[in-house]
């Protein structure tokens, strides 16, 4: 009996031990600052499931091999939440001093916790800051939003000793407002030789995926879309600094991603209806930094060196791709997938005279500021690339009324990757006076929206016919 008695009692402590071994929201930020301090190298702490962690200062690892995670490690909406309520704070986590090699964060949560009604905290950083002076980290399973700052994640360069981050299965956004210079970056990379990979960035509003030079990373097969926000960017590669030689993406390659503009949230005519929250991407992929800015604030310096290939568009964009000022790049088999439209009206910081961008096209190309490129598109592509002015597209701004939006599969979602584009028309086709253009598709998936259009006023004329049948047969 009393080894019977002896078992019980100690799988009861492992029980109670093993229920404890969170640490719980009553431990306030100081508290838990204390403990990952004096953990010391390959601590974790370990957060409660379901637990909400309200953080008056940023949380700062201070040895190698550190983790913060949630116990069990889930990857749905019972990780951990980190909340910043600081006041003027914007960092949840810091990982960027020297030796700090090997941190992890994973399966998490972190709420910047910016209100509707806040502007951008200019001075402040992403609501999550690794790399830095460091190797090896990884951020994964992970979900980020409301940042106060600029980005929802920051992978600093250091001093260019930054190396192989590992990025992946994360949830991203939303990111920022989309009003002006209240934006904030999905992820933003620029540590050397990184990963970044399988992730889920929605609603970011500056850019969803902005690499800043990162030599030698991986981006590949993450998601990028808009639902509620427009965004300037769905992967960009204008930033010339901080890598040197200015403009340095060697051996930088983006790849298998897909990106997805708006779609309809109404039904219009059967081609096109209207999004009731304006949301595009304004540039799907943009290249080289006068893409982006139009007082040509780089001069003559390019972006140098990427690979681009495989990546599928879908949805409403001013621009697919918006390619200048750059060199070097491979541009490889990127293509449009499901339904596409490509439209937008002239915005106030739009240049002017013989600076004037290009009306919104598919594939936009400034032969003049461009070298040494390597393009090509998939043989059954129905859209070329064009030549003209490609100077601070993301002046263009979306219409506020009128159907320009593509239908999705199942009326407004995203099509399958694996959907191919076919068009009705290569080229882009001015509305009158509106400064608007539209590029319309049309595809199988499209139809699905467009037949759905004209089954219903079938069944609404069948209905009617057979109501005024009945109505005659009574009187008769």
């Amino acid at each position: 009996m009393r080894l019977i008695n002896a078992s019980i009692l100690t799988s009861a402590i492992l029980a109670i031990t093993a229920s404890a071994a969170c640490t719980p929201n009553t431990v306030d930020t100081a508290g838990l600052q204390k403990l990952i301090t004096d953990g010391g190298a390959g601590y974790t702490l370990q957060l409660c499931s379901s637990q909400i962690y309200e953080l008056s200062e940023q949380l700062n690892y201070t040895a190698a091999n550190q983790e913060i995670s949630t116990e069990g490690y889930p990857t749905d909406d019972t990780r951990a939440t980190l909340k910043m309520v600081g006041f003027n704070k914007t960092t949840s986590v810091m990982a960027q001093d020297a030796g700090l090699n090997g941190a992890k964060l994973k399966n998490i949560q972190i709420d910047g916790n910016r209100l509707d009604s806040e502007d951008i905290y200019t001075a402040g950083g992403a609501n999550i800051e690794f790399g830095g002076q460091n190797q090896n980290q990884i951020v994964e399973y992970v979900k980020s939003y409301d940042p106060r700052g600029w980005s929802c994640l920051h992978l600093a360069e250091g001093t260019f000793n930054c190396l192989n981050i590992t990025v992946q299965n994360n949830d991203i956004g939303p990111c920022g407002r989309d009003y002006f210079q209240n934006w904030a970056d999905g992820i933003s990379l620029s540590c050397a030789d990184s990963l970044v990979q399988n992730n889920q960035i929605v609603d970011a509003t500056d850019g969803g995926i902005v690499v800043f030079g990162a030599p030698s990373s991986i981006i590949r097969n993450n998601t990028i879309s808009v639902k509620t926000r427009t965004m300037l960017g769905g992967i960009n590669m204008v930033d010339v600094l901080p890598w040197l030689p200015e403009g340095n993406f060697s051996n930088t390659l983006v790849e298998e991603n897909n990106i997805f503009g708006g779609f309809s949230t109404e039904l219009g005519n059967q081609t096109f209806g209207f999004n009731n929250f304006s949301s595009i991407i304004k540039i799907g992929i943009a290249i080289g930094p006068n893409v982006w800015f139009s007082d040509e604030r780089y001069g003559t310096n390019k972006s140098t060196g990427g690979i681009i290939k495989n990546n599928k568009l879908s949805g409403g964009f001013s621009f697919g791709i918006g390619l200048s000022s750059s060199k070097d790049f491979q541009i490889l088999n990127n293509s449009f997938i499901g339904n596409v439209s490509f439209f937008g009206e002239y915005g106030p910081n739009c240049t002017t005279n013989d600076k004037t961008p290009n009306q919104p096209v598919p594939l936009l190309i400034d032969y003049n500021s461009v070298e040494n490129l390597n393009l090509s598109l998939p043989d059954n592509s129905k859209f070329q690339f064009k030549n003209g002015t490609a100077l601070g597209l993301t002046c263009f701004l979306p219409p506020t009324s009128g159907n320009f939006w593509p239908y999705g599969e199942g009326f407004n979602s995203v099509p399958s990757p694996t959907d191919q584009v076919s068009t009705n028309d290569g080229g882009a086709s001015q509305t009158s006076g509106s400064g608007t253009s539209t590029s319309p598709a049309t595809t199988s998936s499209q139809s699905s929206g467009a037949s759905r259009f004209a089954e219903r006023s079938q069944k609404m004329i069948i209905g009617i016919g057979l109501g005024l049948l009945g109505v005659l047969l009574i009187i008769i």
